[in-house]
């Protein structure tokens, strides 16, 4: 069974039904909430698997009429998902714009026009900073998508770490006479955050600052223009970001991811809380535009570890974090984006990142040593326990990993030991040769 098919066929039907409500209303008329409900209607008639995501395709609608997606992003889903163009059906979106009555969840919907407008000088400059290895499919459709936003002054660095699949040669033929495209190329592979860092300081100069991963890539064209205005609105943020949609590659199925967050959001509070019940990360650095002045005053420069949750981390101790509740781009969830197999060098690169984390706050930000010593515990605990849980092999990976915690956190070093004393037995249990050969039997 060609299951694509079946989805598509669905999601065609379901809005060419939704079209025929727009064209037919009831006699009292059409309400956007009449429609949600008809489209949710709809959609419980189908078997579990498609019903999933015609519920996604109604979130979508529902965030369009409620101000809260883009018609960029909102083509984008059904032309990905369904291969539908809604502009194609008739009335459609004349329709729904009449029923969103020119709703906006935010304080920046018409940022695109009041921007694009005005003379580019005096725009704040923004400089994205995508870092590339053997992905010239993924990052072309990267850039590109930077380069169709209405904000007028943006410059891309791209820093490629020695591809060998031809990245070089596309670059060239597909950006070569662009302005706003710079190319860096490493003679060795050097990894992600030395070329965040070595790009940043050559060509990093705008007064916002966009870290954008290969393989993601924005889909509302206005979305840097909220972004900065959001920032001049609110003088004083860190960064600003927003929702994505999740791409799982191998399913081609796409969902919502929405952070929930306040427009403006306590430093302390997100801070202390980060990745915690209420404070989610957001996905990569994708949406999030950084104010400069942040990331210089963060040492940014001289950061060993140069990866999202650092880089969060560390600007919300300068300001408070921003979000505009609208889907502003895609963030691809494939093999290479998570792994379980953990070395132990990433795990004390990380936890001493967090270390370095918790003594600027505490020498420069005014926090106090009881409560980051908290806040170090516990995210020692966290990151440690994720390691023993999935990537430990050996009693040798629990001695070192307790070792560390021992000396540096001895709070999360006892919360460790009490959780994980039975599985680490087991481990040195296996050690013993005449047990391993009783067990394989």
């Amino acid at each position: 069974m060609d299951h694509s098919r079946d989805l598509q066929e669905a999601g065609r039907q379901l809005l060419h039904q939704l079209s025929d409500d727009i064209h037919h209303p009831p006699a009292g008329g059409l309400t956007r909430e009449e429609l949600i409900r008809r489209s949710r209607q709809i959609s419980s008639t189908t078997g579990a698997a498609i019903k999933e995501q015609l519920d996604t395709l109604t979130g979508v609608l529902d965030a369009f009429l409620a101000g809260r997606a883009s018609e960029d992003a909102l083509r984008f889903y059904t032309s990905t998902q369904y291969k539908i163009n809604v502009n194609e059906l008739a009335g459609f979106m004349p329709g729904l714009r009449a029923l969103s009555g020119g709703a906006a969840a935010d304080d920046f919907a018409d940022a695109g026009k009041i921007l694009s407008t005005a003379d580019p000088s005096p725009c704040p400059k923004i400089s994205v900073i995508i870092t590339t290895y053997n992905r010239q499919a993924f990052l072309k459709q990267a850039v590109d998508s930077i380069l169709q936003q209405d904000y007028p002054r943006v410059e891309v660095t791209v820093i490629d770490d020695c591809s060998s699949d031809g990245t070089e040669e596309m670059m060239a033929s597909a950006f070569g006479g662009e302005p706003r495209v710079i190319f860096m190329r490493n003679r060795v592979n050097s990894g992600p955050g030395n070329n965040r860092r070595k790009a940043l300081a050559a060509h990093g100069d705008g007064q916002f600052i966009l870290f954008l991963d290969d393989d993601d890539y924005l889909i509302d064209r206005s979305y840097l223009s909220k972004a900065v205005l959001a920032h001049q609105t609110h003088p004083g943020l860190s960064f600003v970001a927003a929702n994505v949609f999740l791409e799982y590659s191998r399913s081609q199925k796409l969902t919502l991811s929405s952070l929930g967050l306040n427009p403006v959001t306590d430093k302390h509070d997100y801070f202390m809380n980060f990745e915690q019940q209420g404070y989610p990360k957001p996905a990569s650095t994708l949406t999030a535009l950084f104010s400069r002045e942040a990331l210089m005053s963060i040492d940014i420069l001289n950061m060993k570890m140069v990866n999202d949750a650092s880089i969060y981390l560390r600007a919300l101790l300068t300001g408070d974090a921003g979000f505009i509740d609208t889907l502003a781009g895609v963030y691809r969830i494939h093999g290479n984006n998570i792994t379980f197999n953990l070395s132990q060098s990433f795990l004390i690169e990380n936890l001493e990142e967090k270390r370095n984390i918790r003594n600027m706050a505490t020498q420069r930000y005014g926090y106090s040593k009881p409560e980051m010593s908290e806040w170090f515990n516990h995210n020692v605990y966290d990151t440690i326990s994720y390691y023993l849980m999935n990537s430990a092999q050996s009693h040798t990976d629990f001695k070192f990993m307790y070792s560390w915690a021992s000396m540096h956190a001895p709070e999360a070093y006892t919360r460790l030991k009490r959780q994980f004393r039975t599985k680490l037995m087991k481990k040195q249990l296996l050690r013993v040769s005449f047990v391993r050969a009783l067990l394989n039997r």
